[in-house]
Parts: structure tokens; sequence; C-alpha cells
């Protein structure tokens, strides 16, 4: 039986002590995350706005919103590869379920990439007038950068399914250098990347926001499903 040849140092503790047992271990998970790829995405998206800030170039609302855009998927990139584990294959038997590390890695980096991406976009924004600030739309801007990320997020926990658990990166970095691509070629009847203003901003913004549902939503269960098969694979092979 699998319960049989899990050692018992192995075993997922209950209570007090074993909650904070598995906080070690989702920290430990956290520390052992990839972070250089992250930290370059979003350097180079913080480059990306704040170069004509730097050079004071006036950019009209259109441009900004490219620029903002671009940071997005300069993110976007990289937390792409936050998933992934080089140890993962040989990692067998874990107290904590592979789905539960992934998520400690996935959430933090949704939320801090898109914190990374508003302060690229705050740098693009100081490039306009000043009365056309105002304008800047933050809400649908930040809907499709936090849309961006976790469709990234949701295609490494797809790679994860055909590495081993491995190298999420190998789906999730050219996935969405795709996906951009297609949006970005879409006729103007079915384009998602709109300038502001735009009398189909709102309801473009609904499918951003659908997105964003369900690349979360497929996240989840992906990281779930990854985790069930390779339990199932290791009860195959005893």
């Amino acid at each position: 039986m699998l319960s049989s040849a899990v050692p018992p140092d192995t075993r997922v503790r209950t209570g007090p002590r074993g909650a904070r047992h598995l906080t070690v271990l989702l920290r430990a998970s956290l520390r052992a995350m990839p972070k250089m790829p992250l930290a370059l995405g979003g350097l180079v998206g913080l480059l990306t706005t704040a170069t004509p800030a730097l050079l004071h170039v006036g950019l009209g609302l259109p441009d900004v919103a490219v620029l903002s855009r671009v940071a997005a998927v300069a993110v976007a990139l990289g937390a792409g590869f936050v998933l992934d584990d080089p140890a993962a294959r040989t990692t067998v038997a874990v107290p904590v379920s592979r789905a539960a590390q992934r998520a400690v890695r996935a959430v933090p980096v949704l939320v801090l990439g898109t914190a990374v991406w508003a302060v690229a976009a705050a740098v693009a924004r100081t490039t306009l007038p000043q009365d056309a600030r105002p304008l800047f739309p933050w809400g649908g801007l930040a809907a499709e950068a936090a849309a961006l990320v976790a469709l990234s997020l949701a295609l490494a926990a797809v790679g994860l399914r055909f590495t081993e658990g491995e190298r999420g990166s190998l789906v999730a970095a050219p996935g969405i250098l795709l996906l951009v691509i297609t949006v970005a070629l879409l006729p103007e009847g079915a384009a998602l990347f709109l300038p502001p203003g735009h009398p189909s901003w709102a309801a473009v913004h609904r499918v951003w926001t659908g997105l964003l549902t369900a690349a979360l939503a497929g996240g989840v269960l992906l990281a779930g499903g990854a985790d069930s098969a390779r339990l199932t694979g290791t009860r195959t092979r005893r």
C-alpha cells in the first residue's frame, strides 16, 4: 500500500507543530524559486517606461498605453519561470503537495508582478501632459497586466505536466510571446489591445477580466492535476 511505503517522518503532521513544519517547507520552496528571470522581466519593464521619462520625451496617451503593455509582457515573461523546479524529478515523497508548493510561489508572484507593472506604468504616465494624466486608464491596463501574468503562470503549470514538474517555462515563455503576437495582429473588430478612449474599451476589458479569471482557475486545476499524475506514476512504479 502507498501509505506504508511513505517514511513516517514525511507524513503530513497536524496541529500547531505540523502547521509550523508546513510553513517552514513552504518558505523553503519560496526561497528555492528562480528569482532572476522575474527580476530581469521587472527591470526590462521599468527601463522601457523610464527611458522616455529620463529623456524628457512627451508622449500621447496611446503611446503610454503601449509602453505600459510592453512592461506587462516583460513581467509576464519573467513570471513564467518561477514554477521551474530542476529537482522535481528526484523528489518523490514530500509532506506538502506539489500544488501547495506551486501556489506559494505563484500567488506572491502574481501580486508582486502586478505591483512592479504598476510602478512601471506610473513612470510611463509621467511622460503625459499634465492635463492628460487623469485620463490614464489604470483599471483597464491593470486588468491586462494581471491577466498576462496569470496566463504565464497557467502556461507554466501546463509545461510542468510535460516536463515532470521541472521546466514549466518551456511552455510559458513561448506561449506568452505567441499569445501577445496573436492578440496584437487581431483585426480591429476583434482587437484586445485598444487605445484608451476607444468605444469598445469597456467591453474588451470585460474579456480581459474573464481571461484573468480563467487563467487563475486553470492554474489551480493544472497544479493539482500535475500532482495527482505524479502520485499515480509513483503508485504504478511501486
